[in-house]
Order: C-alpha cells, then structure tokens, then sequence
C-alpha cells in the first residue's frame, strides 16, 4: 500500500484540486480514497491498478457531493474567506464581544422557552428556509396556524434579547 500512497498521490491530489472547493477538500478526499482501497484489500497486483484507483476517486467525489448538497454546504462560509479586518484582536471591544455572547445565550434560551411546535416551525423558517406552505404541509395544519405560530415566536425571542 505505502507504493500506492508514493505513486498515487500526487495524480490523485491533483485530480481531486481541480474538482474540489479547497486544498484541505483535496487532501481529505485522498486520504479517502486510499482508506477506501486498504478496506477492500486491494493490492497492487490487480490488473489495472490505475483505472480502479481512480474509480475509487469518483466514487469518493460523487458521494461528497450528496453530503454537501443534503448540508447545504454551498451556503457554508470558509474560514479563508473571512475578511481579515474582522480577525483583528481591536477590531471588536471586550465589551461588544461580551454583548454579543449574552445576546446569543438570551436567543438561546428564548428557543429553549417557545413551546416544541413553535421552535421547530420557526426553526424550520428561518433557518431551513422552508415556506410557511411548506411548513403548514410538514405539519397538516394551516398557513394561518403557522403564521400565528410564527408571530408568537418572534415576539417572545425579542422579548427575551431585549431583556
């Protein structure tokens, strides 16, 4: 295997940079690939190494693909596409960062506080991006149970941040 890893990683590196979002992607799907075969006891005196190895390759890629669409990871933002202003230790004061986490933990336990129905309904909403109709469908209820379901989250999660 170690002959494999010496002879294939490069084609392999260079194969998956061009299909892939990032360096780190390319190596992790790689190191994949070579997972993949030592757990198939592939050896390297099958015939065609080269082209199985690379439909091993395919395989890893396509099924990344699935993952990433089921995670929505097209609307992920990468840590090296943070603008670097905002890495500065003085661009945010203690005081804002401390504003910040209490902000996040009163949104929190205002979540933890709506009723089960009406966190997943708002959950579902704001961060799924389903439709109310959608929802109303999820749920067998109406547009305007969810809407109501809505209004009441949205009021009690700004009651909780302001206080």
């Amino acid at each position: 295997m170690n002959r494999l890893v010496e002879q294939y990683r490069g084609p392999l590196l260079v194969f998956f940079n061009n299909r892939a979002q990032t360096p780190w992607d390319a190596e992790e799907l790689t190191q994949e690939v070579f997972y993949k075969l030592s757990k198939c006891k592939f050896t390297e005196t099958q015939q065609y190494p080269e082209s199985y190895l690379f439909t091993v390759a395919w395989s890893v890629l396509r099924d990344r693909d699935r993952r990433d669409r089921v995670r929505h990871r097209d609307k992920h933002d990468f840590f090296d596409d943070v603008d670097e202003e905002l890495l500065r230790e003085d661009s945010d004061s203690l005081e804002q960062v401390i504003s910040g986490e209490q902000c996040y933990r009163r949104l929190i336990d205002g979540l933890n506080n709506l009723s089960p129905k009406a966190r997943s309904i708002f959950l579902l909403n704001r961060y799924e991006g389903l439709t109310y109709s959608q929802i109303a469908d999820e749920f067998s209820i109406s547009v305007s149970a969810v809407e109501k379901h809505m209004m009441i989250a949205i009021t009690k999660l700004k009651k909780a941040i302001k206080d």
